[in-house]
């Protein structure tokens, strides 16, 4: 059977079939690229779900004396340390929350130190 012809011209699809062929390959390349770029950054994105864990938080104290606060202080911040890293905690994990110095006379204090950690 013979194509049918409107004025002397031919379909679309019958002008031109390696256009039309390539129109669709190019269109199957560009959607098995989107399959394929979704399926990486599917594979790629986080699980959520081990995000949400509860962090490992302690708290260490050290007692610490010398014949000035910041002395005492300094004392009393470097046994929380001790205490934390001895605990297997390592120093960055951790911060000075908080300290609190006394004079027990005779030109001595003492301090303590609060020590918070989160892993």
């Amino acid at each position: 059977m013979k194509p049918h012809r409107r004025n002397g011209r031919r379909g679309v699809a019958e002008a031109r079939p390696s256009a039309w062929r390539t129109r669709c390959a190019a269109v199957a390349l560009v959607a098995s690229a989107c399959l394929i770029g979704g399926i990486a950054s599917a594979q790629a994105a986080p699980d959520l779900g081990q995000r949400l864990t509860a962090p490992e938080v302690r708290t260490f104290t050290g007692n610490g004396t010398g014949t000035s606060p910041s002395q005492a202080v300094d004392g009393a911040v470097r046994v929380a340390y001790t205490v934390a890293q001895s605990a297997g905690w390592q120093a960055n994990q951790c911060h000075v929350r908080g300290t609190d110095v006394r004079s027990v006379g005779g030109g001595v204090y003492a301090a303590v130190a609060s020590l918070y950690c989160q892993r």
